[in-house]
């Protein structure tokens, strides 16, 4: 069996974003620098056989120097336990890494000039092709010899997966399938892909969170290939985690009972994490106050000051901190009575409950509605690293979070002028 460690998109030099106060002063022990030293530990404690980056391994040029001491520092130990690093560069580190390639002799850029090249790992061949300049507007995949090799083949690219007008290597998913290639492991998207397939093709993600919107796992995949099966699974090394966190508000009598509530999901949360093999070293949450309830406009008071305090606490270990939180609670009325009155709460009420109907004209208009005004958004430059399609019922569910939000705040506003 031959063992590598795939990383994803690791920007050293990029400070997270979105920390407390309190942690500002650990930023050093929560960004990608520390992530890398951790990536480092687990390919030297496993003996994998190489470590491979997918590109914007580097933030900018300007990081040269800190890239450089973290890089060599990290590479040293691994060929230190004769583990070889193989990497691609992206359009974020075009120049830089080609520069650090040359200063570390035991990092091995392939694809120089955006040219393909191979190398040999044990039994396998990792292909990789790196970005001549930051901005590609052809498909690298144009350029690739389409011959079956005699091993097993390994991808490692950069590159803007069915998006055909990206500057930033347009390749298609079909492309990919076509290629003599047995997996296909990508840079450049922050949002890692499942990778369960029996031929893994997809975004590796960032190696941990980069800004507060990249919840849930993030880390280096651990890939095995045995006699041409190709296993691909997933470490949560990230030292610094996000997490979208539902509080069920139902229930809650008073509203400055919210903060036990969150702290109370919080600790179940934590259990689960620390039941893995791997924990962060702190965690964000981004909270969504869900469920029916009459407290309204209060209830969104107090959850904007719990987000508000620039504070952390520690639970089993982990540094836990509010960073936002959402207000999607439903009001505790009846939507059929609303919706008989011929107002705006009628209005939206009776949206709403169209909204959950799918099979109903109303539905269909308002999600053609939705989609208009959100695909802009979406396939905007400030959301690439996302995940970027919306089916209908993401168009839905945002809806419906927008239009509870509004009928909470009509209501509010119909309550305070009787």
């Amino acid at each position: 069996m031959t063992t590598l460690l795939a990383v994803g998109d690791m920007h050293l030099g990029r400070p997270p974003t979105a920390l407390p106060e309190d942690l500002r002063e650990r930023q050093a022990r929560l960004g990608p620098e520390a992530a890398w030293r951790r990536v480092v530990s687990e390919a030297v404690e496993r003996q994998v056989d190489g470590v491979l980056l997918a590109g914007d391994v580097v933030e900018r040029s300007r990081d040269f120097f800190v890239a450089y001491g973290q890089l060599k520092s990290g590479i040293e130990q691994l060929t230190a336990a004769g583990i070889p690093v193989l990497a691609v560069a992206g359009n974020h580190d075009t120049h830089v890494l080609p520069r650090l390639a040359d200063e570390i002799d035991q990092l091995h850029l392939l694809g120089r000039d955006g040219e393909w090249e191979e190398a040999r790992l044990d039994d396998l061949t990792v292909l990789g092709w790196s970005f001549p300049q930051p901005q590609v507007r052809h498909n690298p995949l144009d350029t690739l010899d389409s011959a079956r090799r005699d091993r097993t083949v390994i991808g490692l690219l950069h590159c803007d997966r069915d998006q055909a007008d990206s500057a930033h290597a347009p390749v298609s998913g079909e492309a990919l399938a076509r290629a003599p290639v047995d997996a296909w492991l990508l840079g450049h998207i922050h949002k890692p892909d499942r990778l369960d397939e029996d031929r893994p093709i997809g975004y590796l993600g960032s190696v941990t969170a980069l800004r507060a919107s990249e919840t849930g796992t993030r880390g280096p995949w651990l890939v095995q290939v045995n006699s041409g099966a190709i296993v691909a699974d997933q470490l949560p090394l990230a030292p610094l985690r996000y997490e979208c966190l539902e509080i069920d508000c139902s229930g809650l009598e008073q509203p400055e009972r919210l903060g036990e509530r969150v702290l109370a999901e919080c600790r179940a949360l934590v259990g689960r994490l620390n039941a893995l093999d791997y924990q962060p070293e702190a965690l964000g949450l981004r909270l969504v106050l869900t469920g029916s309830t009459a407290l309204g406009s209060a209830l969104s008071e107090v959850a904007e000051e719990l987000a508000s305090d620039s504070r952390s606490w520690e639970e089993s270990g982990i540094a836990c901190f509010i960073q936002k939180a959402e207000l999607a609670t439903a009001p505790a009325i009846d939507l059929q009575r609303l919706a008989r009155q011929n107002d705006p709460c009628g209005l939206l009420a009776r949206r709403l409950i169209a909204l959950k109907a799918p099979e109903c004209d109303e539905y269909r208009r308002l999600i053609e509605l939705g989609r208009r005004q959100l695909d802009p958004v979406v396939r905007s430059r400030e959301f690439r690293d996302l995940d970027r399609g919306l089916d209908d019922q993401d168009v839905a569910d945002w809806l419906h979070k927008a239009g509870l939000t509004a009928l909470n705040r009509l209501l509010d506003q119909r309550g305070a002028t009787k």
